[in-house]
């Protein structure tokens, strides 16, 4: 009765709108708002500076033999990134980085960003300077496998170091204390330090001046005290620095970034005026006009397609739903001594042997790894688990469907409404983990802080959200078509296997990085979710050694994602309707 009152009402005209389509557009319009506001107003005040530098690009031509995209080129890119990462503490935040922009004639600009003017143009001083010490070193890691290569004839003559720099050689060679892009092979022309020119010289010193920042500043805080490898890293460490003091005292090999030569800092950063623009009363105007777009589409599908009269019918068998998923729930945990305690336990024991297949056959330099698993596992089994029960779902329950009329999109529906029941029970465990892990990471304990959870764990609900629609639209593309071929219920697993690998769970995109990644991104819309997940109870993907830091998701990919998912809901849901008419003959 009160039902009926209430739809009376809702289709009550109020002008050109029903009295239900002005609040269905303000809760639009109020949504987008409230997705879009806490990113808006939270944008920190960052300046921006930029520096030049200049690479020869004839002594450095294997960094530009690809253009801007070059594999090298990026490789030196990453190392500088992970140089300054190493000495900047937050360095990847939108209020601490550096990006580099590829220019004409190796000409290349870095805009830095810092928190203020001055350290907006210290950071970019120094990130040009990095990048012209990691070309160089790029190019002196070559020198200096041409000088072990000769040194490696020599010792396999039997003859004993002459030269200082001869025995540092060896004990490179010895200790493997810098690893080289091809192994180490002997040469048949002699190559001696002290015939290298002055530019050889500053690469050579370069070379070894990036292995050993990484040793010291990477590698050495990434191990156990007292481990084996920890003891390996301090040795070649040791020998590193020898090889470095003889090339300072003996060949003045420093560095100067600003002096003439093949690869130098071109320009110093200048103060900036003024902050970067925020933008703030455009972008919630933009918010609104995209939650209006939004809510008048709605009402324009609503009108043609009669959505709130479905929504209505489908509340009238919400027992039912309940029931569902409550006899799937039990059924999942029927005979288990431990019962609803595997919402908790399966997760984590996952998540267990995961990390130690990646911690001890594919070893990762990913910070706080386990955390890393833990936040992309759970949403991804949420989407496994309801995409193999949701195939099935009107096939398992044929004799239903054969016997009692109620809307066929129950079916499908408590399927993702199962695992999605699953996935809540699951995160107090993540949070659990979230914890452990954080309360046992030493650079979190160096910066005086127990966890780096911040208040972006607010977008959760978003996110789950929107997943929950995407995850619904396919489910109920591929319950109507396993109905017809009964082949596509085997396939589906072996499918999603697949699409497991295709989404970044226990890896990066941001290590595969390009237009690869981005590809991944636009065309399978869970690597883009796993990557919100991680924003917002992670933070950006850093080595060991370094704090991630939680940030709240582009707005932009927040409304690519959201738009793939409706539409993928829409497409899914009208081929299940289309189909539904004919289950109970062909079931």
């Amino acid at each position: 009765m009160m039902s009926a009152r209430y739809m009376a009402l809702a289709g009550r005209p109020f002008g050109p709108l029903r009295a239900g389509e002005w609040l269905w557009l303000m809760g639009c319009v109020v949504g987008a708002l409230l997705i879009a506001a806490p990113r808006v107003l939270s944008q920190p005040v960052r300046y921006e500076a930029s520096a030049q530098v200049a690479l020869s690009t004839s002594r450095y031509a294997e960094l530009f033999a690809d253009g801007p995209q070059d594999p090298d080129l990026a490789a030196v890119v990453l190392q500088s990134r992970e140089s300054l990462a190493a000495r900047y503490p937050g360095f990847g935040t939108p209020t601490l980085d550096a990006r580099v922009i590829a220019g004409q004639s190796g000409q290349f600009t870095i805009v830095a960003a810092g928190r203020s003017a001055a350290e907006a143009a210290l950071l970019a001083d120094d990130a040009a300077e990095t990048l012209a010490r990691q070309a160089r070193a790029a190019g002196g890691r070559e020198i200096l496998r041409n000088l072990m290569g000769w040194e490696l004839v020599v010792a396999l003559r039997g003859s004993p170091p002459t030269t200082t720099f001869q025995a540092r050689l060896r004990d490179l060679i010895r200790t493997s204390a810098v690893p080289l892009n091809r192994p180490i092979e002997p040469v048949s022309a002699q190559v001696r330090v002290d015939d290298l020119t002055t530019e050889e010289r500053s690469d050579l010193a370069r070379a070894l001046e990036a292995r050993e920042e990484r040793l010291t500043r990477i590698e050495l805080p990434a191990t156990v005290a007292g481990s084996a490898e920890r003891r390996r890293a301090t040795a070649a460490a040791l020998t590193v620095r020898q090889a470095l003091a003889y090339l300072y005292r003996e060949l003045d090999a420093r560095f100067d970034p600003d002096a003439a030569g093949d690869a130098r800092r071109s320009a110093r950063a200048s103060l900036p005026p003024g902050p970067v623009e925020r933008h703030i009363a455009a972008l919630l105007l933009l918010a609104t006009g995209v939650g209006l777009v939004v809510g008048l589409a709605g009402i324009a599908v609503e009108r043609s397609a009669g959505i709130v009269r479905k929504i209505g019918e489908l509340w009238q068998y919400r027992e039912l739903i309940q029931n569902l998923v409550l006899r799937d729930l039990r059924v999942r945990y029927r005979g288990s001594a431990l019962g609803y305690l595997w919402t908790q336990l399966s997760p984590l024991l996952l998540m267990l042997v995961f990390w130690l297949v990646f911690a001890v056959f594919l070893p990762s330099n990913i910070a706080m790894y386990p955390v890393f698993l833990i936040v992309g596992l759970l949403p991804w089994n949420f989407c496994a688990e309801a995409l193999v029960s949701g195939a099935r779902s009107v096939i398992d329950n044929g004799p239903l469907v054969k016997k009692v009329f109620f809307p066929r999109e129950v079916l499908p529906l408590t399927a993702v409404l199962s695992s999605l029941l699953n996935f809540i029970l699951s995160l107090p465990m993540l949070f659990i983990v979230i914890a452990i892990v954080q309360a046992l990471y030493p650079p979190l304990q160096q910066a005086g802080r127990i966890t780096n959870l911040s208040w972006t764990v607010g977008y959760l609900p978003v996110l789950i959200a929107l997943q929950t629609i995407f995850v619904a639209g396919v489910v109920f593309l591929l319950a109507a078509l396993a109905v017809f071929f009964r082949d596509a219920v085997h396939l589906i697993g072996i499918m999603v296997q697949f699409w497991f690998f295709l989404t970044p769970v226990v890896y990066s995109l941001d290590a595969i990085g390009g237009t690869t990644a981005q590809v991944v991104r636009w065309l399978n819309p869970m690597a883009s979710l796993i990557d919100f997940y991680r924003e917002v109870l992670y933070g950006n993907v850093v080595s060991s050694g370094q704090v991630p830091s939680p940030a709240v998701p582009g707005l932009d990919s927040l409304a690519r994602v959201f738009v793939t998912a409706l539409a993928v809901l829409v497409a899914g849901y009208w081929f299940f309707q289309r189909r539904s008419a004919e289950f109970g003959e062909r079931l």
